[in-house]
C-alpha cells in the first residue's frame, strides 16, 4: 500500500509569486492532482469536477483554506513546477510505498510515451517496474532507444536495487 505522498512533495518550490491572490496551497494543489490521476481523470476539468465532488473527503488530509481550486489553478502550477525535483519527490514516495527489494522482481524497459511524437521523434522513457507491487518507482527521459543504456545507471540509482532481481532487454546486455 503506498505511504503519504504529502512528506515527499512538501519539499518542492513553488513557482508563483507571493501575492494576495494566492489563495490554495501549492500541497493542496499538488496532493488533490495526484489523487484524481489515481482516480483516472486526465484533464484540469476533471480535477476540479472531483476535487467539488470529494471536498469532504479531501479536507479530511488537506487543509483547503479556500475551498477547492477551479480547473485553471493546477492546470497553470503544475505545468510550472520544476519537473526533476517532482520527478525526484514521486521517486521517493514510491521507493518508500514498495516493500524491500529483497527478492523482488524489478523489470527495466524503454518505450516511447504515447502521444509525444513530434517533428518524427516521441519522448522516450526508460522505466524501473516492480512486478509484484505493481508500481513504477523509477522513470528516466532517454533521448531515443539507441541511448537506453546510457540511462540505466541513473535510472538504477533513483530505484536502489540492491538485492532485486532485474530483468533487462537485450539492450541492457552491452
Amino acid at each position: 500500500m503506498p505511504s503519504n505522498p504529502q512528506p515527499h512533495f512538501g519539499t518542492l518550490a513553488d513557482p508563483r509569486r507571493e501575492t494576495r491572490n494566492k489563495l490554495h496551497a501549492l500541497q493542496d494543489i499538488v496532493m488533490i492532482t495526484l489523487c484524481v490521476a489515481l482516480f483516472g481523470h486526465d484533464d484540469w476539468i476533471g480535477i476540479e469536477d472531483f476535487a467539488h465532488e470529494n471536498e469532504a473527503w479531501l479536507r479530511e488530509f488537506l487543509p483547503l483554506t479556500n475551498d477547492t481550486p477551479s480547473h485553471d489553478t493546477p492546470g497553470d502550477i503544475i505545468g510550472r513546477l520544476e519537473r526533476k525535483a517532482f520527478a525526484e519527490a514521486f521517486a521517493r514516495w514510491m521507493q518508500d510505498s514498495l516493500p524491500s527489494l529483497d527478492a523482488r522482481y524489478i523489470a527495466l524497459d524503454g518505450k516511447p510515451l504515447r502521444g509525444s511524437r513530434q517533428n518524427g521523434s516521441a519522448v522516450h522513457l526508460m522505466s524501473a517496474f516492480a512486478t509484484e507491487a505493481r508500481q513504477v518507482p523509477a522513470q528516466h527521459k532517454v533521448p531515443g532507444k539507441a541511448n537506453e543504456i546510457t540511462a540505466l545507471p541513473d535510472l538504477t540509482k533513483q530505484v536502489g536495487l540492491r538485492g532485486a532481481a532485474i530483468s533487462i532487454d537485450a539492450i541492457g546486455r552491452q
